[in-house]
């Protein structure tokens, strides 16, 4: 009976085999082995995470095994880039992974808003998760300052141990000159000084409350983050708001714990446009009477008035000032037409203009 038993089940295992219903250890065909190889290179090629530490609950500083490809880090791919990041809890990137000066493979990485205490999990181009606990620490601001009638700053300072991300990364480090400086693995510089890292503000925002009981978000300015050799990222109100003289305004901030939240509006005198000069077809310089010291060009836009009738739309050309004049562009594809006269007239009075006119080349 115990042979028996044995003997049948090996012959019923043999004609499973024999009618191609299981195999095992079938070889690999040349054409499948090729491809298996193929993508055992492919996913040798791309980095892995190694480390994951939160800095503050906007902020990710991620470690690789070696540097992203310059594709993974293109700003003009940031879409693409968002989906190789995949977290839990509804957390996602908001710009690109930036690598740390001095660094092969260090990054820091801003993120949409953590919760404390919360174990995230974060795959990275589908690769195995890592987890890591999320933070709602914030980063230190010292106060707030109004700088026109519709633009506030919030001003933090290296001897408060924070630095802008600006001056501790490989992309910006040339422009920087002396303000650029490396950190060590504990994020401390040579001195010994511990920093917070402020990551990337696109699409950050803050939430305004005056002392009259209206509130409203304001929206970051791009590009004003660390300009000038300043960390006094701009906000500006939506658009038609304006700041109150007299009226006392608190600003409040998911990411950031200010120290003095408030500050009392006065009235600022707006710019004045003193000349326009073509660059191109599609581009032209803007001149203030006087230098603003800091760039308060940020955002603006112009309607340039033909004496043909005809109309166009121009954008300040980001980070472009130099003294008291900038660059503007053309919106929407348009150009100047030849031998038209264009009268400049700031939108949302964020100047004053007295017959500021730019001939067309």
């Amino acid at each position: 009976m115990k042979l028996r038993k044995r003997i049948v089940p090996a012959a019923l295992a043999l004609s499973v085999l024999s009618a191609g219903l299981v195999t095992f250890n079938e070889p690999l065909s040349v054409e499948a082995a090729g491809n298996q190889s193929v993508a055992s290179a492919k996913n040798e090629q791309v980095a892995k995470i190694t480390n994951i530490k939160s800095l503050n609950t906007m902020t990710l500083q991620i470690t690789f095994n070696k540097p992203l490809a310059a594709e993974d880090v293109d700003l003009n791919n940031l879409e693409a880039i968002k989906k190789h990041f995949i977290f839990n809890g509804d957390l996602e990137i908001v710009n690109v992974p930036r690598l740390m000066t001095g660094s092969k493979s260090k990054y820091i990485v801003p993120v949409t808003f953590q919760k404390d205490d919360y174990m995230y999990t974060l795959s990275y181009k589908d690769q195995r998760k890592k987890m890591f606990e999320g933070t709602d620490e914030k980063v230190f601001v010292r106060n707030v300052a109004q700088v026109t009638n519709d633009t506030f700053i919030l001003e933090s300072f290296q001897e408060d141990g924070v630095v802008d991300y600006a001056n501790i990364i490989e992309a910006y480090r040339a422009g920087r000159g002396n303000l650029a400086f490396s950190l060590d693995r504990h994020n401390r510089d040579a001195n010994g000084t511990r920093f917070d890292i402020i990551s990337s503000l696109r699409d950050r925002y803050v939430t305004v409350k005056s002392s009259e009981g209206e509130e409203f978000v304001a929206n970051y300015v791009p590009f004003t983050q660390a300009a000038d050799g300043k960390q006094a990222p701009q906000f500006r109100l939506p658009e038609g708001k304006k700041l109150k003289p007299g009226v006392t305004y608190r600003i409040n901030a998911e990411w950031a714990e200010i120290d003095e939240k408030s500050f009392l509006a006065k009235e600022m005198i707006p710019f004045t446009l003193q000349s326009a000069k073509a660059v191109d077809n599609k581009s032209f310089e803007l001149q203030l009477t006087n230098d603003p010291q800091s760039d308060l060009f940020a955002g603006r836009s112009v309607e340039l008035r033909g004496n043909d009738g005809s109309s166009l739309q121009a954008q300040y050309r980001y980070s472009s000032r130099k003294g008291a004049v900038g660059i503007f562009d053309i919106a929407n594809g348009g150009i100047f037409k030849a031998n038209v006269n264009y009268t400049v007239v700031p939108l949302n009075n964020w100047a004053t203009a007295t017959n500021v006119v730019l001939k067309a080349k």
